[in-house]
C-alpha cells in the first residue's frame, strides 16, 4: 500500500498536539465554537444512523464526540456501541478514560493503513483524514475493511464560520467518484459542515 506524505503525517502529529494542549473537551476535541455549535454541526451525523448498532469513529481524537453521539443517538431511540481509532496515543487514552469497561474499543493507528480484527456497522471519517488524492481509495478501502456487510460509511466535513470557507462537499465527491449517496445532510448557510452516506454490499 502506498504510503502517506511525510508533511501530512507530521501535520497530524502537530493537530494531535495542539489538542492536547487544552483542557476543555470541546477544544480538545479541535472545535472552538463553543457548545452550542457543537451541537448543531456535530449531531446531524446521526441523519445516517438508521438502527443501533456499533459505530467507529475513524479520527477519534479524546472520545468526545462519540461521547456526544451515544448520548443524542439515545435521544434518538438509538443504542450506539462505541468505538475508536486515532494515531495519537494520548489521545486515545483519554478516549478510553471516558468509556470505562471498554477500554479495549478504541485502538491507535493510521487510519489509511489500519486493517481490523473486526468491522463495524456504522463507520464515520472525515474526509481529511487522508490527503484529498488518497480519498478515493481511503473510502473505498473503510468499505471493503471496515464497514460491515450491510453497514454504512458516513464521511464528514467541516468548513469555517469565521473565515466564511464552506465545508468540502462529501455527497459530491462520493458521486464523482462513482459511490451510490445513500443519504445527505448539511449544516448552515456556508454550511459549516456536510455529511454524506453510503452504504456497503450485504453478503
Amino acid at each position: 500500500m502506498q504510503q502517506l506524505p511525510d508533511d501530512f503525517i507530521a501535520a497530524l502529529d502537530a493537530t494531535a498536539a495542539a489538542y492536547l494542549t487544552h483542557s476543555d473537551p470541546i477544544r480538545q476535541s479541535g472545535f472552538g465554537g463553543g457548545a452550542e455549535r457543537w451541537l448543531s454541526e456535530r449531531e446531524p451525523i446521526l441523519d445516517g444512523v438508521n438502527r443501533s448498532g456499533t459505530l467507529i469513529d475513524i479520527g477519534c481524537a479524546n472520545g468526545y464526540l462519540l461521547e456526544c453521539l451515544v448520548t443524542w443517538g439515545a435521544q434518538r431511540g438509538l443504542h450506539l456501541d462505541p468505538f475508536g481509532l486515532d494515531v495519537s496515543a494520548p489521545l486515545v487514552e483519554r478516549a478510553r478514560a471516558r468509556f470505562p469497561g471498554r477500554e479495549d474499543h478504541f485502538y491507535v493507528d493510521n487510519a489509511w493503513s489500519w486493517e481490523p480484527a473486526r468491522r463495524f456497522d456504522f463507520v464515520y471519517s472525515l474526509y481529511d483524514c487522508v490527503p484529498e488524492t488518497y480519498l478515493e481509495d481511503y473510502v473505498r478501502g473503510l468499505l471493503a475493511r471496515v464497514v460491515a456487510p450491510g453497514g454504512r460509511l458516513i464521511l464528514g466535513a467541516y468548513g469555517s464560520r469565521t473565515r466564511n470557507l464552506p465545508a468540502f462537499d462529501v455527497a459530491a465527491f462520493m458521486r464523482t467518484v462513482g459511490l451510490a449517496v445513500a443519504g445527505q445532510t448539511t449544516v448552515g448557510s456556508a454550511p459549516e459542515a456536510q455529511f454524506a452516506w453510503t452504504d456497503a454490499a450485504a453478503e
